[in-house]
């Protein structure tokens, strides 16, 4: 266990909020930068990867952005390329802030590795989803594991996994 204090680490959450607009992201990282943060995080994923194409909306997502698209078109239209990560990467490079994103799925992963993203942020709802952690733990990068309504057993098995996949334990923080 590590003692003494560890420096703040600020991190703006611009998620899915850019709509699927390189240019909204790109004003996103600037008003991150612009505010002191020290990383902005986005969301990486693939439609194909997180739903069926005939899925439905959640009643919530249907409130807030109509019930005529599935939930695979409105995932389709927030997706960022590898070509635009490239550019947002670029952008948080020439302005000091550190990149981030939260892949959903194993081809994401394999972007971010590809990418180079050192730091690998996996999101609360992938904390069960053993191949995901196996494939994150097997990079040996750092990583931020968020726990969400987790239980004890099932924030211990996914730190089980991510060890035992090749990710050191001092290589883990935890958000709760």
């Amino acid at each position: 266990m590590k003692t003494g204090r560890m420096p703040i680490f600020i991190i703006a959450e611009a998620g899915v909020n850019h709509n699927g607009s390189l240019e909204r992201a790109l004003e996103l990282i600037d008003a991150a930068a612009e505010a002191g943060a020290d990383a902005v995080k986005f969301q990486t994923f693939t439609a194909e990867g997180l739903a069926c194409r005939n899925a439905k909306k959640a009643v919530y997502q249907e409130e807030t952005t109509g019930a005529e698209l599935s939930q695979y078109d409105m995932l389709a239209a927030l997706e960022l390329d590898e070509e635009a990560h490239n550019t947002l990467i670029a952008r948080c490079g020439a302005l000091g802030i550190t990149f981030l994103s939260s892949p959903f799925d194993l081809a994401s992963i394999d972007l971010l590795s590809r990418l180079g993203l050192e730091l690998f942020k996996i999101p609360s709802g992938e904390i069960t989803n053993l191949p995901y952690l196996r494939k994150i733990g097997a990079l040996g990068r750092r990583v931020v594991l968020s726990t969400g309504m987790s239980e004890m057993p099932e924030i211990e098995a996914a730190l089980d996994v991510l060890v035992s996949a090749g990710t050191g334990k001092d290589n883990i923080v935890l958000l709760h």
